[in-house]
C-alpha cells in the first residue's frame, strides 16, 4: 500500500516537471518495488508448501517425518539464506532510491505518509472511499437520451420507408466522432416500435471493433437468431443455418463501431448475406466514427451526426447532475459544460464527477480550470473529462483496476466475476484500514465496479434481478485504460505500430502471426521475467510462457492446446490460469503446485472430464470455471475458500469425491451443478451437503443419469432429493431425471425447513424465478407453484403426469382471492403423454397468469382440452400434437396475441370465430389439421404478415379469406389435398414478397395475372398442365424483384423439355437467383437448356424419381454457388471431374434422402469422392460432413 500511494504521488510530481530524471527514476522505483513483491510472494509460497508438505507427511505417518527431517533441515536453511540476500538487495536498492529523490529534488508528500497508516491514499476517517461508494449506490444508472428527434425520425423514414423495397440489400451509416452516442442513437432505433412491427424477431446486433472477420459475424449472426453458440469454421454451413432462419424474412442487421476500410471485405460480406435469401427490405445499418467505412461498404445512406446543441447539452448536464437552473453553481456549470463541446459521453462523464464532489464550490472550479481541458486530441482521441475524472478516482486501486481494463480486446462482454478475480490476481483489491465491515476481496471488487460503473468508465451490459452480471467499456473509456497502461502494457495485433523496449508488465497477442514473429517482439528472459500477465486468445503460443517465472495471469484461451505441460508448476506465482476453448484432454497434478492459485478457467474443455486427483492441494483456489460435467477425486472439502463450484459429476469411484464434501465449502456461491445423484446413497448422506444453510447459492441444477435400471432406484431418489433441499432465497431451480414417484414435500409446496426454524412453519421459496422439471416421469402430481411471487420461467418437460388440478394454481385458500402465477412471463407444457385433463383453479383464484406472455403446449397426445382463461398479456402461443384436443376456446382472450402456431390437432374440425379478434396477430401456422374443414375470414388481422396452412382436410375457403389482409407478407399453402380452388381474394395481398402454394389437384392455384404483386420476390407454385405451366412461365415476367422461383408439376421429360424450350422469360427476369424445381416418376434427365441460367447462384433438384445422372448442361451454370439434391432415389452419378470444376463458384453441395448418390460419393469417402472434394461445404442429410 506504502508503494502504491509514493507512486501516486510521485506521478503527480512526474506531471508538474515533466522530467527525464524523475521518469528514469520513478522506473527504477516500479522496478524494485515488484522485486519486494516477488520476494515477499515468494516467502509466502514457501510456506504454504511446507504446510502442504508437513500436513502430507503426518498423514503417512511419524516415521516417514523423521527420516525426511535432515532433508527438510537442510532446505530450510539454503531457503533463508536465499531469502536473506533477497531481501538485503532489495532493502539496499530502496536505501539508493531515497538517496536519489534527494538529489532530484523529490519528496515524499503527506499523502504517501498516510498511506503508510492505511489510508490508502485518501482521508484517515475514509471519507473519500466512502464518498465514492455511497455516490455508487445511489446512482441511477441513466445517462439520459437528450435530443436527437430529428435523427431518430430520418432514420426510421430511411429504414422502413426508403428501403423497404429495395431488393439488393441496402447499407446505412451513423457517422460521428467518438462520444457522440452513435451506437445510443442505433440502440433506440433497434429498440424502436417501428423497427419491431418491419422485422419482428429477424433482428441482430453485433458490435464490430477492430475484428472484421466475416466468419466470427456470420457465427454472431447464427448465435442471435438461433440463441445457440455459433461456432461454426466453414462459412457456408453457417450460410445455411442463416438460410434456415431468415430466408423469406426481412432482416434488419446493426454492425456497430466499425472500422474496416477493406472494400473487398465489405463486398465479400454483402454477398454472403445475399445468399441467405432474405426479402427486399432487409437493411444493413452501420455506426462508425471513420468517413472512408461507409464509403467502403458501399452505404446508400450516410447519416452524419453533430453534437449537442448548447441547450441540449445543459439539459443533460442537468439530468445527470440534478442540479436547477438559477442554482448558484449554475454559472460554473455551464461554462464545464461548454468545454464538452456537444458531446454527450464527455458531458454524462464531467457529471458524474461534478456529482461526486457533493457541490462544492471550489471543487468545481479546480476543475474547470484544470490544465487538461487543454490536452491534444491524438490517434486515441482520448476525452478530457475522462482523463480529469480518471485523476479524481479516490484510490490508487480504483485507477489500477480501470487501467488493467485495457487487457480486454475492444467492445469485450466482461463477466464481473472474471474481472474481479484478474484485479485480485494482480493484487489490485485491497481491503482498506478504516473499513468495520467483514468483507472479501470479492465485496471490495464489487464496490469497485459500482464506483467504475457510477463514473461511466463501465456499462453494464447483462443482468439479472437487480445485478449486473457483466460490463462492457465503450471504445473512448477502452483508448483511456490503454493511454494510462501504456507504460506497462504491450499488446500485439499485427506487430506493427509498438516497440519492444519497455518494462512491460503485462502482454496480450491478439496476432495471427506465426509463432517467430511473436517471439521477435520480446526475445530476452529479462523482459519475459518481468511479466505478470501473459494473455493468448486464438493464438497458438508453443509453450513458451513457462519461462516467466513471475506472472500473476495466464489466459491460453482458444489456443489449441492439446497437453499441459507439467512445467507450469514452475509459476508458482500464478492467481489466475485460464485454459477454456482447448481440446485438453487431462490435466497434469504438477498443477496443483500453484499453491496462490486463486482461478481456473476449464470453459468448453469439453475433452476433459476429470480433474486433477490432488486437486485439494490448491488451498487458496476460489473459482473453478466449468461448462460440462467434471468428476472429482476425495479432498473436495479441503479447498475451504471455493466459491465457484464447477460442473460436478459423482461417480462410483472409490476415491471420488462425495456428496457430503459440499457441506465443509462454506464460501459457495452463485451456481452449483451436481450429474450423478443416482451414486448418493440415502437422505442422510445428502443432508451432510447442508445446502440449506448457503444463502448464497443462487441457482441449483440437480440430474441423475437419464439410462438406468429403475427397480428401488425410485425411493432413493426421492430420499436424496429431500435431503438436498437449498435455502429459501434461491432463485433457479432445475430437476432432470428424477425417477422417484412423488416429489418431497419442499417440491410440492415450494416451501423449505432451514436449520433456523426446525419444528416451526417452512418458509416459501418465494425469490424464485426459474423452475425447470425435466423427465421426471414417474411423478404423478404436480407441485403447487402458483403462489411463487416472482416466478417468472416455468418449464415442464416429460413428466407423466395425467392431470392438472386446482393444487398447481394455489393450495391454502383461507385469505380469501389470489392471483395465481402473478409474475410468469413463460410457460412450457411438453412431452406429458398421459395428461388428459387441465382444470381451471378454484373460484378463490381471481386472476391467473396476469402477465404470461409465452406459452407452449406440445406433445400431450391426450390432453382433450386447455383452459379459456383470460390471458391478457400473451403475445406468442405453439399449440404442437394435441392430438385428442377436441375444441380450441383458448383464443377467447387473445387481444394481444402477435403469434401463434397449431400443429398436429387432429380432431379438431374448426377453428374458434374469436380468432378474428386477435387483430394485433402477425404470424399463424395452421399445420396437421387432418379434420379441419374451414377456416373463419381472416379479414380483421390487418396486421397478418405470415401465413401458412399445410396438409389440412380443408375442402373450402371464404371467398373473403385474404380480403383486407393488407400487411401479407408471406403466404404459403400446401398439402391440403381436398382444397377445390385458392380464394381470388388472394390478389387483394399485393404487399407480398413471398408466395408458395402447392395443390397438385388446383388447376389455377395462382391466377395468371400477377401484375398486382409489384414486391413479390419468391414465387413457388404447382401445376400438372402444360398449358398452365406455360401461362406461368408468361406471368412471372410481371415480377420485377423476383429472385427464386420453384416449380412442381412436371409429370414427364417431354413436359419438362417443352418447359424450358424457350428460356427467354427467365433471362428477362434481372434479379433472378435461385430455381427449385420438383419433378415426378418418368423424368429421367433434365434440359439441355437448362445449362443457358448462367446467371443463377442456387440450383435445387427435389423428387426426381427416375433421374439417374446429373447432365453436364448443368456444369454450364457458371454463376452456381450452391447445389441441391433431395428425394432422388436413382440419382448415382455427377458429371465427370473436368465438368464439376468448371463450376468455379460452386461452394455448397447439399443432399438428402439419396442413397445410391450417397454411397457413391460420400460414404467413407466413396469410390467418387475426389470429383467432389474440392468443395467447401458438403452436407449430407442436414449434417455436415465436410
Amino acid at each position: 500500500m506504502y508503494v502504491q500511494a509514493l507512486l501516486e504521488d510521485l506521478g503527480k510530481s512526474k506531471q508538474a516537471q515533466q522530467s527525464k530524471l524523475v521518469d528514469a527514476w520513478l522506473n527504477r522505483f516500479k522496478n524494485v518495488a515488484f522485486m519486494a513483491d516477488n520476494v515477499m510472494d515468494e516467502y509466502a509460497y514457501e510456506m504454504l508448501r511446507r504446510k502442504l508438505q508437513l500436513k502430507l507427511k503426518m498423514n503417512d505417518g511419524f516415521s516417514k517425518m523423521f527420516r525426511n527431517c535432515f532433508t527438510l533441515s537442510s532446505s530450510t536453511a539454503l531457503f533463508r539464506i536465499r531469502m536473506s540476500l533477497k531481501v538485503r538487495e532489495m532493502l539496499s536498492s530502496f536505501d539508493e532510491l531515497d538517496v536519489e529523490a534527494e538529489h532530484i529534488g523529490l519528496r515524499q508528500v503527506e499523502v504517501a505518509q498516510d498511506a503508510v497508516r492505511g489510508t490508502a491514499l485518501i482521508n484517515a476517517d475514509g471519507r473519500s472511499w466512502n464518498q465514492a461508494r455511497e455516490h455508487a449506490s445511489s446512482a441511477d444508472g441513466c445517462n439520459g437520451f437528450v435530443g436527437r428527434k430529428d435523427d431518430m425520425t430520418k432514420l426510421i423514414e430511411t429504414l422502413c420507408v426508403s428501403f423497404n423495397e429495395v431488393s439488393h440489400l441496402p447499407m446505412a451509416a451513423i457517422v460521428g466522432i467518438g462520444g457522440l452516442g452513435k451506437t445510443t442513437l442505433a440502440r433506440r432505433l433497434y429498440d424502436h416500435h417501428e423497427i419491431d412491427t418491419q422485422f419482428g424477431d429477424s433482428k441482430v446486433w453485433i458490435c464490430v471493433s477492430e475484428n472484421f472477420n466475416i466468419t466470427r459475424l456470420l457465427n454472431e449472426m447464427v448465435e442471435a437468431v438461433t440463441s445457440n453458440k455459433g461456432d461454426l469454421s466453414n462459412k457456408d454451413g453457417i450460410l445455411r443455418k442463416l438460410e434456415e432462419k431468415l430466408k423469406g424474412k426481412k432482416f434488419f442487421l446493426v454492425l456497430d463501431d466499425v472500422w474496416n476500410e477493406d472494400q473487398e471485405l465489405w463486398d465479400s460480406l454483402r454477398d454472403s448475406l445475399q445468399r441467405i435469401g432474405g426479402l427486399p427490405g432487409s437493411v444493413i445499418l452501420i455506426t462508425t466514427r471513420k468517413k472512408e467505412v461507409p464509403n467502403a461498404a458501399r452505404a446508400v445512406y450516410i447519416h452524419e451526426l453533430e453534437g449537442l446543441s448548447e441547450g441540449e447539452s445543459w439539459d443533460l448536464f442537468k439530468h445527470k447532475v440534478f442540479i436547477s437552473d438559477g442554482s448558484d453553481l449554475e454559472e460554473i456549470g455551464r461554462r464545464i459544460v461548454n468545454k464538452c463541446k456537444g458531446v454527450p459521453l464527455a458531458i454524462n462523464v464531467i457529471g458524474c464527477l461534478l456529482k461526486s464532489k457533493q457541490f462544492s464550490r471550489r471543487e468545481w472550479e479546480a476543475i474547470e480550470t484544470s490544465e487538461l481541458w487543454e490536452l491534444p486530441q491524438g490517434r486515441n482521441q482520448i476525452l478530457p473529462s475522462s482523463l480529469l475524472s480518471f485523476n479524481h478516482l479516490p484510490s490508487p486501486s480504483l485507477k489500477q483496476c480501470l487501467a488493467f481494463c485495457a487487457v480486454f480486446p475492444k467492445d469485450r462482454v466482461i463477466e464481473k466475476y472474471v474481472l474481479i478475480a484478474l484485479w485480485s490476481a494482480q493484487g489490485f483489491l485491497h481491503i482498506p484500514s478504516f473499513e468495520t465491515r467483514k468483507l472479501t476481496e470479492e465485496c471490495i471488487g464489487e464496490e469497485i465496479c459500482s464506483v467504475l460503473l457510477n463514473y461511466l468508465f463501465l456499462q453494464e451490459e447483462e443482468t439479472e434481478q437487480d445485478e449486473v452480471l457483466s460490463y462492457k467499456m465503450h471504445d473512448l473509456m477502452h483508448d483511456l485504460a490503454i493511454y494510462v497502461s501504456s507504460r506497462d502494457l504491450l499488446l500485439i495485433r499485427e506487430l506493427e505500430d509498438r516497440q519492444k523496449d519497455g518494462d512491460y508488465r503485462h502482454l496480450v497477442f491478439t496476432s495471427k502471426k506465426n509463432e517467430h514473429e511473436l517471439l521477435s517482439k520480446f526475445p530476452d528472459v529479462k523482459t519475459l521475467r518481468k511479466l505478470r500477465t501473459i494473455s493468448f486468445e486464438g493464438v497458438h503460443s508453443n509453450n513458451w510462457w513457462v519461462r516467466a517465472r513471475y506472472l500473476r495471469t495466464l489466459v491460453l484461451r482458444s489456443t489449441e492446446l492439446s497437453e499441459v505441460p507439467p512445467a507450469i508448476e514452475l509459476l508458482k506465482h500464478l492467481r489466475f490460469l485460464d485454459l477454456s476453448y482447448n481440446p485438453i484432454r487431462t490435466l497434469p497434478d504438477s498443477i496443483c503446485k500453484l499453491y496462490h492459485l486463486e482461478t481456473l478457467g476449464l470453459i468448453d474443455c469439453k475433452k476433459l472430464t476429470k480433474l486433477p486427483t490432488v486437486l485439494a492441494r490448491l488451498v487458496n483456489l476460489r473459482h473453478i470455471l466449468t461448462t460440462t460435467p467434471m468428476c472429482a477425486s476425495k479432498g473436495l472439502a479441503e479447498l475451504k475458500n471455493l466459491q465457484t463450484l464447477p460442473h460436478l459429476a459423482l461417480n462410483d469411484d472409490a476415491q471420488g469425491w462425495t456428496i457430503d464434501e459440499l457441506g465443509c465449502l462454506h464460501e459457495l456461491r452463485g451456481e452449483i451443478c451436481i450429474h450423478g445423484l443416482e451414486h448418493v446413497q440415502d437422505r442422510e448422506q445428502a443432508n451432510k451437503a447442508v445446502l440449506s444453510r448457503n444463502d448464497k447459492v443462487m441457482k441449483l441444477t440437480l440430474t441423475w443419469a437419464k439410462d438406468r435400471e429403475e427397480t428401488s432406484q425410485g425411493n432413493s431418489d426421492e430420499d436424496v432429493l429431500d435431503g438436498l433441499q437449498p435455502h429459501p432465497g434461491i432463485t433457479s431451480l432445475e430437476l432432470k431425471n428424477f425417477y422417484g414417484k412423488t416429489f418431497p414435500s419442499w417440491i410440492m409446496n415450494m416451501a423449505v425447513v432451514t436449520p433456523e426454524i426446525i419444528g416451526g412453519n417452512a418458509r416459501a421459496l418465494n425469490s424464485l424465478t426459474m423452475l425447470k422439471l425435466q423427465n421426471c416421469r414417474n411423478c404423478q402430481t404436480l407441485p403447487t407453484l402458483g403462489h411463487l411471487p416472482f416466478l417468472r420461467t416455468l418449464i415442464l418437460t416429460e413428466l407423466e403426469v395425467e392431470t392438472i388440478g386446482s393444487d398447481f394454481y394455489a393450495s391454502d385458500l383461507r385469505n380469501g382471492s389470489v392471483t395465481a402465477f402473478p409474475s410468469l412471463r413463460k410457460l412450457v407444457i411438453s412431452g406429458f403423454p398421459w395428461l388428459t385433463t387441465w382444470m381451471v383453479p378454484s373460484q378463490e383464484v381471481t386472476s391467473v397468469f396476469p402477465c404470461l406472455e409465452h406459452l407452449q403446449v406440445k406433445d400431450c397426445y391426450a390432453l382433450k382440452s386447455i383452459p379459456g382463461l383470460h390471458y391478457e398479456s400473451l403475445t406468442h402461443l405453439e399449440l404442437h400434437q394435441l392430438r385428442s384436443l377436441e375444441l380450441l376456446d383458448i383464443t377467447k382472450a387473445f387481444v394481444g396475441l402477435t403469434s401463434l402456431h397449431m400443429c398436429g390437432m387432429s380432431l379438431l374440425t374448426r377453428l374458434p370465430e374469436e380468432l378474428v379478434n386477435c387483430r394485433n396477430l402477425r404470424t399463424l401456422e395452421i399445420l396437421d389439421f387432418e379434420k379441419l374443414v374451414s377456416l373463419p375470414s381472416l379479414q380483421s388481422l390487418a396486421s397478418l404478415q405470415f401465413l401458412k396452412i399445410c396438409s389440412s382436410g380443408l375442402i373450402s375457403l371464404p371467398d373473403d379469406l385474404f380480403h383486407g389482409l393488407s400487411s401479407l407478407q408471406q403466404l404459403i399453402m400446401y398439402d391440403c389435398q381436398d382444397l377445390e380452388s385458392i380464394p381470388t381474394s388472394v390478389v387483394e395481398c399485393t404487399s407480398l414478397e413471398m408466395l408458395r402454394i402447392f395443390h397438385r389437384e388446383i388447376e389455377d392455384a395462382i391466377p395468371t395475372d400477377l401484375s398486382m404483386f409489384k414486391r413479390l420476390s419468391e414465387l413457388f407454385f404447382s401445376s400438372y398442365s402444360a398449358k398452365s405451366l406455360r401461362s406461368m412461365l408468361e406471368a412471372v415476367e410481371q415480377l420485377p424483384l423476383l429472385e427464386s422461383l420453384g416449380i412442381e408439376g412436371f409429370r414427364n421429360d417431354q413436359q419438362l423439355q417443352e418447359y424450358f424450350s424457350d428460356v427467354t422469360p427467365f433471362l428477362r427476369l434481372r434479379n433472378l437467383k435461385g430455381i427449385s424445381l420438383c419433378g415426378d416418376e418418368e423424368i429421367r434427365s433434365l434440359p439441355e437448356q437448362l445449362g443457358l441460367l448462367t446467371g443463377i447462384t442456387s440450383l435445387k433438384l427435389w423428387l426426381f424419381d427416375d433421374l439417374e445422372e446429373i447432365s453436364e448442361c448443368v456444369c454450364n451454370l457458371s454463376s452456381l454457388e450452391s447445389l441441391e439434391f433431395g428425394l432422388c432415389p436413382r440419382l448415382k452419378r455427377f458429371p465427370s471431374k473436368e465438368a464439376l470444376l468448371r463450376l468455379a463458384k460452386l461452394r455448397r453441395l447439399l443432399i438428402s434422402s439419396c442413397q445410391l448418390l450417397t454411397e457413391s460419393y460420400v460414404t467413407d469417402r466413396g469410390p467418387e469422392w475426389h470429383k467432389i472434394e474440392h468443395l467447401n461445404y458438403i452436407e449430407v442429410d442436414g449434417e455436415e460432413i465436410y
